[in-house]
Order: C-alpha cells, then sequence, then structure tokens
C-alpha cells in the first residue's frame, strides 16, 4: 500500500515549478511550459520510478495532502552535487552568470531539408545550416561535412568557449551533435542514436518524406527520452577536448579568401588556378567553346567566369554567416569537409576588427591556420582599420596586390 500511495505525490517541472500530480505523463512534457522534464522521466522509466521502495536522495518531494499553498513556494528544488542549481528567485543577475551550464544539441535533419527532430527550439536553426553546410561541402568542396568548432561569448569576454559540432550522415539523414564530447564518445553516441532512430521508422512505418505533426511529435518523444538514457551513460565533458585529425599533410594550402563587412562581400579572391575544387567542370562555369574568338577575347572571357565563379562561392559562404550572425550567440572559427582518406578542406571565418570577417578555403593542417592568417592580416591591416563606407577601390587595389603576393609563394602552401 506504501508503494501505491506514492502515485498521489507531487513533483515539481525543473523549469518553471509547474507541480505534476500523478497518475504522471507518459511522454515526460510538462503540460505548462512544454518542456521535457526529465525529473519525470528519471521517475517513469528510470531507476527511481514511482514503484521503487527506496526514492532519489537528490529530489525532494512531499504528499499533496502535507503541503499547503504557503508551503509550496517554500519548496526548494535539490539538485545533483554535479550540477548545482539555484532557483532564479533566490539569485542575482551577476550570481546567475555563474551557474555552470552543459551545453548540447541534437538535431536530425534530411538531406531534402526535411527537419525532424532537435532537443532545443531556440537551436532549430542549426538545422537549415546544417543543410546549407552539406551543400556546400557536396558541391563546392568535393567532400563530406565532418566536423565544426564553435567559438561562443560576447567581444567583452576575455575567455573564449569552445564546443565542437559533429556531423554524421546515414540512410539519406544528417545527425547533428554538439556538445564537448570526445571523438569515441561522438561516434558511440551517433551509432546508439541511428539505430534507434532507424528502428523507430521501420516498427512505426514513418516515411520521413512526408512526415505529419504527429509522426513530429511522436519521434521528439521518444528521442528525448532515449538522449536522457545516452546523456546518463556518456559524461559530458566540461572541458573543452581538441578534436582529432590523422593529418597525412603538413602544410596548409589557400584556395580562396574573402572578406566581408556585415555580410556584405568585399573582397573576394578564388587562386585555384588548378581548378582543385573542380570549379571548372560544372557548366554554368565552363567556358564557350569558340573557335573562332581571338586570344585577347578568351582571356577576357575567362576573367569574366572566374569573377562569377567568386560571386557564387562569395555569396554561398555570406549565406551561411547570415544564419550564423543572426541566431548564434558566437560564430564557426572552421569547418571541416573530408574529401579523402586522412584529407581535408576546411571553411575558417576570423573576427577581424570594424565588423570585418575574413574566411578562407584551404585544404591540408589546421594547425597551420594561424600562420597563415597572420599573413593575410599583415596586409589586410590597412583596409580593416576604419568602417566600410560603401567604396570599394580601396579593396580592390588591395585585392590584386594580395593576389600577387601569394603567387610568389610555392603551391600556396603554408608550412
Amino acid at each position: 500500500m506504501e508503494n501505491e500511495d506514492k502515485i498521489y505525490n507531487m513533483l515539481k517541472c525543473e523549469h518553471c515549478g509547474y507541480i505534476f500530480v500523478a497518475p504522471y505523463q507518459k511522454d515526460c512534457i510538462c503540460r505548462n511550459c512544454n518542456l521535457f522534464s526529465i525529473k519525470i522521466f528519471r521517475f517513469m522509466y528510470g531507476k527511481y520510478n514511482l514503484f521503487t521502495e527506496v526514492g532519489p536522495k537528490d529530489l525532494k518531494i512531499e504528499s499533496k495532502k502535507n503541503i499547503n499553498r504557503t508551503k509550496k513556494k517554500k519548496v526548494l528544488k535539490i539538485e545533483p552535487k554535479a550540477l548545482k542549481i539555484i532557483s532564479n528567485k533566490n539569485i542575482s543577475r551577476t550570481e546567475k552568470k555563474k551557474i555552470p551550464k552543459n551545453l548540447f544539441f541534437y538535431g536530425i535533419v534530411s538531406k531534402e531539408r526535411i527537419p525532424i527532430y532537435y532537443n532545443n527550439k531556440k537551436s532549430k536553426y542549426i538545422l537549415e545550416l546544417t543543410n546549407n553546410l552539406d551543400f556546400i561541402s557536396m558541391s563546392t568542396l568535393s567532400g563530406t561535412l565532418d566536423k565544426m568548432l564553435i567559438i561562443l561569448g560576447n567581444e567583452d569576454e576575455i575567455e573564449e568557449k569552445k564546443l565542437i559540432a559533429r556531423f554524421f550522415e546515414k540512410n539519406g539523414v544528417i545527425h547533428i551533435l554538439i556538445g564537448n564530447f570526445s571523438d569515441k564518445d561522438s561516434d558511440w553516441i551517433f551509432n546508439q542514436v541511428s539505430w534507434f532512430f532507424n528502428d523507430m521508422l521501420h516498427k512505426d512505418k514513418i516515411n520521413i518524406k512526408k512526415l505529419a505533426k504527429i509522426d513530429i511529435r511522436q519521434i521528439s518523444i521518444k528521442i528525448n527520452i532515449f538522449l536522457n538514457y545516452i546523456e546518463e551513460a556518456v559524461e559530458l565533458k566540461v572541458k573543452f577536448e581538441k578534436p582529432n585529425f590523422n593529418y597525412i599533410d603538413n602544410w596548409l594550402r589557400l584556395d580562396y579568401f574573402g572578406i566581408s563587412s556585415e555580410t556584405v562581400g568585399v573582397i573576394s579572391l578564388l587562386l585555384d588556378k588548378e581548378d582543385i575544387l573542380k570549379f571548372g567542370k560544372q557548366k554554368q562555369f565552363e567556358l564557350d567553346s569558340e573557335n573562332n574568338i581571338s586570344k585577347e577575347e578568351r582571356e577576357k572571357k575567362e576573367i569574366e567566369i572566374n569573377d562569377f565563379r567568386e560571386s557564387v562561392l562569395t555569396a554561398k559562404i555570406e549565406a551561411i554567416i547570415a544564419i550564423i550572425l543572426g541566431n548564434m550567440k558566437g560564430y564557426p572559427r572552421w569547418i571541416s569537409i573530408k574529401s579523402g582518406f586522412q584529407k581535408y578542406r576546411f571553411l575558417s571565418f576570423k573576427k577581424l576588427e570594424n565588423q570585418f570577417f575574413l574566411y578562407c578555403i584551404t585544404e591540408g593542417n589546421i594547425e597551420k591556420l594561424e600562420s597563415m592568417e597572420s599573413f593575410l592580416d599583415m596586409h589586410l591591416k590597412d583596409v580593416v582599420s576604419n568602417k566600410f563606407t560603401s567604396s570599394l577601390k580601396i579593396f580592390n587595389e588591395m585585392k590584386n596586390k594580395i593576389r600577387d603576393t601569394i603567387e610568389t609563394i610555392p603551391e600556396r602552401k603554408y608550412s
């Protein structure tokens, strides 16, 4: 009888303080704030469920009969020692900033740009960003999307916070994991979740190309529950762990660089004369095979096509920057694209003064990125020292100077 009486106990939502009354919701969603409650999950599905004799020590629960309105307000939530959370009413704004938060995102999106799952509504834009990155990885950089280093924080913050986003593709679906996990843990999480997801689609006969709202909700409920099992099984590391690349190159080759001011391109320079990025094989960039044109006309057309290539490439990158700056409290330092066995291409971003961004497409060893950027910074100092005023004259002059300088570097490789 004592165990059955526990059904009448009450449990507070950790997000909004709403009091749940048994029987509890099977989907573990708070009906007040519409967020997933880990506490309900632990009682319904964890080792501390409603019918175990020993309740969780990290959670204080009082009977409905023994609690009045005055006392309800005084009930404090006691969280695990690993992550101590204090009530918003008893904490100042300054203290709130000191509370450590384990940043974590998991999302699933189809390659046809159909959003399937995200565990954080505020970060839903990452699904669209992933599709854009996947498109530029395949169509421009001839590889598969691999990782992304994210720099978080405001400009006035001394210490930068870093997160790693990892991408995993299976059966036409891309899984996204953001958090400071090791490569080994990330691979394990991807394998577990993708297996669970594909099994669920098969058993429930869900067609991701024709997702109904009820299908999306069903997927969300089940993956929320499964991810909490995963999160408890894997230690979420607070300290940033450097991603591991098995390089075979000890150099970094520069194929393209550009500068933008508030997502407006001011310099765009494609250096890939060897057509490593395979622009020349794309129909829209092909030179018309006309036999009766002079050498001067051919050279003029080649310059026009190269300018067009630069414009298209810059437009793709600026679309990515616009999504990031419009949603993320930070920016990606680099995005890695796997182009072959132990071969990587990178799309890198660097914040400059006066709201300028430097972005580069490179191939090789990312450890050489800072030395390459230092070389570019040295030449770009004069043009970024003042805010952009709609005149491109000084930028066009600088573009030609930098092109001439880079051409003196053997194979454009920095080591």
